[in-house]
């Protein structure tokens, strides 16, 4: 009788035993599980982002190019492949309201114009996501840009919100973009394997493209940059 229920305790600590380790088992698993669906939530949200970004980085091209393709962001009316009275490519200018805005210049003229409208009585020399930095390093100092003073995508361009993964475009991920102007003064001493990258020397400009882009989860920012330079001197070979 005494060794049956010793037999009986034993196997009751068994089973005991067992129990305990199928329950951590179950809660490493879920635990695992969890961890497993939140880095592929931020994985997911980061590519969200990413694509806005990207999506931005071509918006702020086309916005420098007064263009949508092989059409006018601003077409006019009586002939759809010109640009419509009063905007400067994608920017509104000529009415009183716009007199001084800011807007992508097409020859060195309308760069020292329209860096004397960024630069008066500014702290930050940009206005509608168009900056005139007086040097390369300038901006650098000021870090992120204030969503005030970016623009948004198809704000000028007319673009509709694009669509961000699997989300709908009003539910889009958060993004703006700002371009620094830069007026190129080579000599021609650049690189061979440069030459056909320098601006048009009519229209020495080099942009630089700054977009930023924020997922739905706190945290989560994406930032691209690139160089942009619209009238390469290879076109006119």
């Amino acid at each position: 009788m005494k060794r049956s229920l010793q037999h009986r305790g034993i196997a009751l600590l068994g089973v005991m035993v067992t129990l305990v380790l199928a329950g951590l088992a179950v809660l490493a698993s879920a635990r695992a599980g969890l961890l497993h669906e939140m880095m592929a939530g931020h994985q997911a949200d980061r590519l969200r982002a990413q694509a806005m970004a990207e999506a931005l980085l071509l918006d702020a091209e086309a916005d420098i190019l007064g263009r949508r393709g092989d059409a006018p962001c601003r077409p006019s009316a009586v002939e759809p492949q010109r640009t419509a009275p009063g905007f400067v490519g994608c920017r509104e200018r000529g009415t009183a309201s716009v007199a001084t805005a800011p807007y992508f210049p097409q020859s060195t003229e309308e760069f020292e114009e329209v860096r004397a409208l960024l630069q008066v009585s500014a702290a930050v020399p940009c206005r509608d996501g168009i900056c005139a930095p007086t040097s390369l390093g300038a901006m650098a100092r000021t870090g992120e840009l204030p969503p005030a003073l970016g623009a948004r995508y198809g704000q000028f361009t007319q673009w509709s919100q694009p669509t961000v993964g699997d989300a709908p475009p009003e539910r889009g991920v958060r993004g703006w973009y700002w371009v620094e102007i830069f007026q190129f003064r080579g000599d021609g001493t650049a690189p061979a394997a440069l030459q056909h990258v320098l601006p048009d020397p009519a229209r020495p400009l080099v942009y630089r493209i700054t977009a930023l882009a924020e997922g739905h989860k706190p945290g989560t920012q994406v930032v691209l940059k690139s160089l942009f330079v619209p009238y390469p001197r290879s076109q006119l070979q």
